[in-house]
């Protein structure tokens, strides 16, 4: 009975199994384009080539992001360092972002970055390549390599049968340490001429919505550089500039606020999206606010975030505060009262004593709003 069964399932197996190839045939396709709808792999392209002073050849490409942008170029390095008399290839994988700025590197497992007699790179010396490569005003950029080392201070190679000099003291921050030549041989390669390269390739292909990518990126130097080239009069880039202000990185913030039109500054629709961000950002920016704020009439909502806010202000900020509130004491609510009397009795002596002389001022006016 049991061969009879499994002579039947056999049979039917093979009767079906034309059908299951089929199948197969068909889903595999489909699920396939599936995952990679899901998951897909950015585009890249050739963006150019560039022979460095070794007359080494490097291939650079354009990455693109999931939108189909430029995102950042790429180049797969090698190239020779000789030092001592001792040669060996440098094999990195280098990227850097759309203005030629580096960005980051990663080893090539089989061939790892090495010092002085094939030690391998530390954690501590990848962060120092790092650092150093992102420093487009290195002291690397005004010397040869040999002129790095002070061949009178002489160092034994457990390697190789020979000795190697020993970098300047002056110099060493501007290398990683017993990897002199390494240090000078990328520096140049990253900052060189291809950088400038990079900068070329990206403004040829210039567009509104590259523009916007490097508003919206947490890159600093592509945002100053977007922040010069929108026109800033355009609404439509008002709540980008406005988000940079809290979220722009090192000085573009100061950058941005100061593109903010002057109309923005007197319209309802972004007074109190800006003046919420006094409780967000740090002293000076919030001078840079209520200076622009100034002489300014405000919308009633903003009157009220400007009293919501008072509370993450310092002493010498009440006084420039209150007299955005005095000027606009027309506009004021009872919430906006009620904040500046729960302020007054919080036991903040400074704001104390401006809120008292301010709620006196406005109740001799006849214009104090029970809260």
């Amino acid at each position: 009975m049991l061969k009879v069964k499994n002579f039947a399932g056999n049979e039917n197996l093979t009767k079906f199994r034309p059908a299951l190839k089929f199948l197969l045939l068909l889903i595999l396709p489909l699920l396939f384009m599936s995952l990679k709808l899901q998951n897909p792999t950015p585009r890249k392209e050739r963006a150019f080539v560039v022979y460095t002073k070794d007359s080494v050849q490097l291939e650079v490409d354009l990455l693109f992001n999931a939108n189909d942008l430029p995102a950042k170029y790429y180049s797969f390095v090698v190239t020779p360092v000789c030092e001592e008399g001792v040669c060996y290839n440098l094999v990195a994988e280098v990227y850097w972002d759309l203005l030629g700025n580096f960005l980051d590197y990663t080893e090539v497992p089989l061939d790892p970055l090495t010092k002085f007699d094939h030690i391998k790179f530390t954690r501590e010396d990848h962060d120092k390549m790092k650092e150093i490569l992102r420093d487009k005003t290195s002291l690397l950029a005004n010397y040869k390599a040999e002129d790095l080392v002070d061949h009178s201070i002489e160092i034994k190679s457990e390697v190789i049968d020979g000795v190697a000099g020993a970098t300047y003291k002056s110099l060493s921050g501007a290398v990683v340490r017993g990897a002199v030549y390494s240090s000078h041989t990328l520096w140049h390669i990253v900052n060189g001429e291809l950088a400038d390269k990079i900068v070329a390739h990206t403004e040829a292909l210039m567009s509104e919505e590259v523009l916007v990518s490097m508003l919206d990126s947490d890159n600093y130097s592509l945002q100053f550089y977007a922040l010069n080239k929108i026109d800033t009069g355009n609404e439509k880039y008002t709540p980008k500039l406005i988000r940079l202000i809290t979220e722009g990185d090192s000085y573009v913030p100061f950058f941005a606020i100061e593109k903010i039109p002057d109309w923005a500054w007197s319209s309802a629709k972004y007074q109190s999206e800006i003046i919420s961000l006094l409780k967000e950002v740090e002293f000076r920016m919030q001078n840079e606010i209520l200076n622009r704020f100034n002489n300014k009439v405000l919308d009633v909502n903003a009157t009220t975030f400007l009293a919501c806010a008072m509370g993450s202000l310092n002493k010498s900020q009440f006084k420039k505060a209150f007299k955005i509130l005095y000027d606009n004491r027309g506009q004021l609510t009872p919430k906006s009262i009620e904040e500046i009397v729960v302020q007054k009795n919080s036991g903040n002596n400074e704001f104390s004593k401006e809120a008292e002389q301010f709620l006196t001022s406005i109740a001799k006016e006849g214009r104090l709003v029970s809260p």
